[in-house]
């Protein structure tokens, strides 16, 4: 996985370090003051680590402040090993998006989510936590009022709420898919 993340990361730089577009007419047109987000980013894992149902779902809500500025909040659910580990939290997240000129319907951005989570495991562990999330990422629109998102996230938290290899960290580390629809 870090591999992965090490090839793929300049290329992510590569976008977000591309000069801002002169050309108003080029960006997607959704993306102005005023839009507002809708975001689902999440998954099910039929067969999970223990053989039960895995859920991750994330649903999010934002408002463009101006073409380059979101802001918003968020909403977690996360339950793995059939039941045994239950994550939730609420939160606020901040989105920079940038225009460049060659890349009219992908637009890189960096954001942060900030938020209270509570793990519910019964390996004896309850904890809560404030985290703080940083992202860079892509949302590639193939319609002007919808897009998938891809971003790369760490997962930086003030107790142990991040399940890895059966045990729980106060880190986290990984790629999200979603889709946004813009209104």
């Amino acid at each position: 996985m870090k591999k992965v993340l090490w090839i793929l990361l300049p290329a992510i730089l590569l976008f977000v370090g591309t000069a801002e577009a002169q050309d108003q007419d080029r960006i997607a047109p959704m993306l102005e003051k005023g839009t507002k987000e809708l975001g689902f980013t999440g998954g099910i894992d039929f067969e999970g680590p223990a053989g039960g149902v895995d859920i991750d779902l994330n649903l999010r809500y934002g408002y463009f402040l101006d073409r380059h500025i979101e802001i918003g909040g968020f909403g977690n659910y996360s339950r793995t090993m059939d039941g045994g580990v239950l994550r939730y939290g609420l939160g606020g997240f901040a989105e920079y998006h940038i225009f460049s000129s060659g890349w009219a319907r992908t637009i890189p951005y960096f954001g942060a989510d900030l938020g209270l989570f509570a793990l519910n495991w019964d390996a004896g562990e309850n904890q809560n936590a404030l985290a703080f999330v940083p992202r860079i990422g892509i949302k590639w629109f193939f319609r002007d009022y919808v897009a998938v998102d891809t971003n790369f996230y760490l997962g930086l938290a003030t107790e142990d709420i991040y399940i890895n290899d059966n045990s729980s960290d106060k880190y986290d580390l990984g790629i999200q898919f979603g889709l946004r629809v813009y209104f």
